[in-house]
């Protein structure tokens, strides 16, 4: 009888076990939505001797707007290149770039950084852009 009486213990925690596993196993996953790789331009400008200016774009807008914009200055002597300004794009996508003096003889070139965003109620990603050089 004991043994009876074991054997049915185990037989209903058994069938507890695969119940709740089956449960567990048929509850619906999360899906994980994938976001679009998006592509960007970047332009830059000298349009007087303390200021540069250019514009980044993309096809999707959050791209383009509060941007992360590097411009970067090598020196034509030495070939060292050094971090010159870090600024946020405006809403349609310029930037303005200030100088205290005018600005040395060299190459300059801009980079709107690589950035993952949510936009369109999923992650996005926008793809980093180089500008073409500005020698002088």
């Amino acid at each position: 009888m004991v043994v009876l009486r074991r054997a049915g213990v185990v037989l209903v925690i058994a069938m507890l076990v695969l119940g709740l596993a089956g449960a567990v196993a048929g509850a619906k996953k999360k899906k994980k939505r994938k976001g679009q790789v998006w592509g960007s331009q970047i332009t830059l400008a000298h349009p007087s001797a303390i200021q540069f200016t250019g514009r980044v774009s993309s096809k999707l807008a959050a791209c383009h707007k509060q941007r992360l914009v590097n411009v970067f200055y090598t020196d034509t002597a030495s070939g060292k290149t050094a971090l010159l300004s870090v600024q946020r794009t405006d809403g349609k996508g310029r930037y303005v770039v200030n100088l205290t003096q005018p600005a040395f003889s060299g190459t300059y070139q801009a980079q709107a950084a690589h950035e993952r965003i949510r936009a369109r109620k999923a992650p996005q990603t926008c793809r980093e852009a180089t500008s073409n050089a500005i020698i002088f």
